[in-house]
């Protein structure tokens, strides 16, 4: 029943096509994408609900802090004063409270780009986390696009 359970969630992400009556499964290229890349089944679904071609900046770094690879992330009390600050200095605005750590993912990610000086070690220490994890996403994303630009136009 677990193998049913897992292939039918697979199946509806599109990561593989399943027949329930026989049992069978197979592999798709967006399966394959995101298994080369680490990525979970959960992101995947996000990605297939709100990735668009025509999203921008502030879109894409939202989609990228809503990614299920961040769950455990958290927003410590000792970083909000040094988040703060960094919201004011990044380039892109961020609708979340800082409270929310989809805001805090955000907010790293673009010090990271802009080379902006962190203070605290546990916020560095989630930076090197946050831009590992992102190299995935931007190439599962990458993947992505040009699976749908290649089969699709």
């Amino acid at each position: 029943m677990q193998i049913h359970s897992a292939a039918a969630i697979l199946d509806k992400n599109n990561l593989v096509k399943y027949d329930r009556k026989s049992g069978y499964f197979q592999g798709t290229d967006l399966g394959r994408i995101a298994s080369y890349y680490y990525i979970t089944h959960g992101t995947i679904s996000t990605y297939n609900e709100h990735l668009k071609p025509t999203m921008g900046d502030i879109e894409l770094c939202r989609l990228f802090s809503l990614s299920e690879e961040f769950k455990y992330v958290t927003v410590r009390q000792d970083e909000k004063m040094e988040l703060a600050k960094l919201l004011d200095r990044v380039p892109i605005p961020i609708k979340e409270s800082l409270e929310e750590p989809s805001a805090k993912i955000n907010v790293l990610l673009q010090a990271y780009i802009s080379q902006l000086k962190l203070e605290g070690l546990s916020l560095t220490s989630d930076m090197v986390f946050i831009t590992q994890v992102c190299v995935h996403l931007i190439g599962v994303s990458v993947s992505f696009f040009f699976f749908l630009f290649i089969f699709y136009s």
